[in-house]
């Protein structure tokens, strides 16, 4: 059996303030060759900044056996996944900002795409492939983006991954959004080029109305001193989207792409003040209520149905990466997807930024004075006191 590569990086990267104002795309485009993973560490996922990795499929079972030349396998797709289900969305049928989906199994997408008469723009999104089929390793995940705490939870724990197939024809598209949690996400053109809109933190403040909300897309003729670049990705190409770069992106031929969600030590403070920034607007939203008894608690559940988590099933996520990163160190296995091993910096790394998150929530109201957590707080607590003899 192959050696697993050992991941590392210096112990003493710090996460840096932010500063976007030096990106330019023709500094951050680079050949697989040439990128090792410290590099894409501490240039692009420490400081935030998107980057585009060239020639990634080269050793892909779904770049060869998913596409015919410059189209979609159509026959191979139909075999080997035609019974299975996937949600569509539709890019004519908007309601309520966002567009209107649906489910379809593969075989009857497959015919939608083949038949050019068809009127509609119908784009296959958040496809949960790997999920139905465990066993199909049809893609690797690049060395890059290995370091995913929220795939390594999901996968841990028995819960939705976060691990996703596109699939478009030629103008599908998909609206401006910020990634879920305030995450990173990685995708790879299998087939086809991608058009992307990306926004550096903070300009999509530019664009709300004065309801707070977004446009569905972007129009450079409609605004004015907004910065954002433009960036096109084509077959084979990875793209890293940080952390609150808030995007758009077009299918500018028939694509196929892998795309992830991921979390880890260099963003888990982003996330974490994302998730504080949505209590805030929940608690402003229902301030009504605030001298209710069961105001913490509704400000909680209206906080997980609008950001995806609530401060309880964070602290239980960070809880759970905390106890495996402490056991790792102490000698267990550190093996992540059977080629790639934490090194002992990495797990350092990760754990002296779990402890900078914990010490933000361990001095914030909801868990001084609501007892919202009381559930997980020994444990928090727990976890906590054992990293800081790490860190004296």
């Amino acid at each position: 059996m192959t050696q697993p590569i050992e991941l590392e990086c210096s112990f003493d990267a710090e996460v840096p303030k932010h500063d976007y104002s030096d990106w330019s795309i023709d500094k951050a485009k680079f050949q697989q060759s040439s990128l090792d993973f410290e590099d894409f560490f501490t240039n692009f996922m420490l400081r935030n900044q998107p980057c585009i990795i060239s020639n990634v499929t080269e050793s892909w079972k779904c770049a060869r056996e998913w596409v015919n030349g410059d189209q979609i396998n159509y026959d191979y797709m139909n075999n080997e996944y035609g019974d299975l289900i996937a949600p569509v969305a539709d890019c004519n049928d908007i309601m309520f900002n966002s567009q209107c989906k649906s489910d379809m199994n593969i075989q009857q997408y497959i015919e939608y795409l083949k038949n050019s008469a068809d009127s509609r723009l119908l784009y296959l999104k958040d496809w949960h492939l790997r999920r139905s089929r465990p066993e199909d390793n049809f893609y690797e995940v690049p060395q890059y983006f290995i370091l995913d705490w929220l795939n390594e939870f999901a996968k841990d724990n028995n819960e939705d991954d976060f691990m996703f197939v596109y699939i478009g024809p030629k103008g599908s598209w998909t609206p401006l959004h910020e990634d879920v949690y305030c995450s990173y996400s990685w995708s790879v053109n299998i087939l086809g080029r991608k058009k992307w809109i990306l926004f550096p933190p903070g300009e999509e403040e530019k664009l709300k109305d004065k309801f707070g909300n977004l446009p569905l897309l972007f129009d450079p003729e409609k605004y004015h001193n907004v910065k954002y670049f433009e960036i096109v990705q084509e077959k084979g190409d990875a793209l890293f989207v940080p952390s609150g770069w808030h995007h758009q992106v077009f299918n500018e031929k028939q694509t196929i792409s892998i795309n992830h969600n991921w979390i880890n030590a260099c963003n888990i403070d982003i996330v974490w003040k994302a998730l504080e920034k949505s209590l805030l607007m929940v608690e402003h939203q229902i301030k009504d209520c605030e001298n209710s008894p069961e105001y913490p608690e509704e400000c909680q559940m209206i906080l997980k149905s609008h950001f995806g988590m609530d401060f309880v099933s964070f602290v239980t996520f960070l809880c759970s990466i905390a106890k495996k990163r402490l056991s790792q160190l102490h000698g267990n296995p550190r093996v992540i997807c059977n080629k790639y091993s934490l090194g002992i910096s990495i797990i350092k790394f990760d754990l002296k930024n779990i402890l900078k998150v914990m010490d933000l929530i361990n001095v914030h109201p909801v868990f001084l004075s609501n007892r919202i957590l009381c559930s997980k707080e020994l444990e928090f607590l727990q976890l906590r006191k054992e990293i800081k003899t790490l860190f004296p």
